[in-house]
Formats: C-alpha cells, structure tokens, sequence
C-alpha cells in the first residue's frame, strides 16, 4: 500500500460466497483412494518392490551363454569355425538372501501403503463432516439469526427516526447485525478451509 496516489480506488477484497460441494463421501473416499499423491507414492512404490522380487526371482535361473566364431583361413586351409556353451549356475545361498531382503521391503511397502491410506481415507471423513457441518450452520445464519437480526434493526431504526426509541437500543441492534455477519463470514471461511483440504486430499473439483 505504501506509495499508492491518494486518489486511488479503495482495495475491496471480495466476499466470500458459498460454494456446495458436490461429491457424497463415498465419491470422496473413493477419489483419495485413486488420486492422492501421497497414496499414489505408496502405491509406485509398492509396484517397485514388486518387480524387486520378479527380478530376485529371475535370478535364481541359470544363465547359459552360446557364442560362434568364425575365421577365413588362407586358401590351401579350411576355413575356421568355433561354437562354445556356456552355463553360469547362481549363487543360490546369496540369490536367495536377496529374494529375502525384496520380500521384506514388499511387504514393509504394503504396509506403509495400508498406513498412509487410512491416515488420509480418516482425513478426508473428518474434513467432510467439517463440511457439511459447516453448511447447515451457514444456512441457519442466513434463514433465520441474519435476516432477523436485520429486520430488527431496521424496526429500530425505524423507531428511533419516529423518536419513539433511544440512540442506544438503535446502536445494540446495528451492533448485533455487524456481529451476526462477522461470524457469518468467519464460518464461510472456515467452509472453504474445509473444502481446499477436500480438494487437496482428493483432486476433487468444487466449482
């Protein structure tokens, strides 16, 4: 703000207005399970340590190796041909401490898999019901404590231009409405936190 001309236009910042979310929890849980990125880790690595243990598995198989040579030779000479085969036995006592080793990182990859799934499966349950308990009490604020709120002061205002009530009354109603409305937009903010951590958790969209 510093430097700005005196003349310039006020800087507004822009009300809050509520967004619906329109996923059920299912379609939510569902979303995390598919979409989120750290779950989405968990899974590659899991699918890595899979092929840990294919590998560690392939090399329990002996390697056999075939080569051929051939050689032209001068012409009062045949010319010179050469096969060899070639067999290389594993070392299956390493080979299957290997195997050993890729099965136990699996099975701790699964497990992390499990964890980290659950952490963000519970999450986002827990941000739904943050949600929606956030909308009912939006919607009580704005069918009912709000326009009341604003019918009443305008009675009093009404009262107080026809000089059949005091400054005082009129101010704790004016005062009541600026109140309502702050909580009123506290809880909308406290919507859309909800809703950003639904969207984060899960890739959902909320237009």
């Amino acid at each position: 703000l510093l430097g700005r001309p005196q003349e310039s236009p006020d800087i507004l910042a822009d009300r809050l207005s509520i967004r619906a979310l329109p996923y059920s929890v299912i379609e939510l849980l569902q979303r995390a399970r598919e979409l989120n990125p750290d779950v989405r880790s968990k899974q590659a690595s899991i699918r890595q340590q899979e092929a840990q243990v294919g590998l560690a598995h392939k090399n329990f198989r002996p390697d056999f190796n075939v080569q051929y040579s051939y050689q032209h030779t001068a012409s009062e000479f045949r010319d010179y041909y050469m096969a060899t085969f070639g067999i290389r036995l594993p070392n299956r006592g390493r080979q299957k401490a290997e195997l050993a080793e890729a099965q136990q990182n699996q099975e701790r990859a699964k497990k992390e898999l499990d964890s980290e799934s659950d952490r963000v499966l519970s999450e986002v349950q827990q941000q739904y019901v943050r949600v929606k308990t956030s909308e009912e009490r939006l919607k009580i604020y704005s069918d009912g404590l709000v326009p009341q709120s604003e019918a009443t002061f305008r009675s009093a205002l009404s009262a107080y231009q026809s000089n059949k009530q005091d400054f005082e009354s009129l101010l704790s109603g004016f005062l009541d409405v600026l109140n309502l409305d702050l909580e009123y937009q506290s809880e909308l903010a406290d919507h859309e936190s909800a809703l950003a951590e639904l969207e984060r958790l899960t890739g959902a969209d909320v237009p």
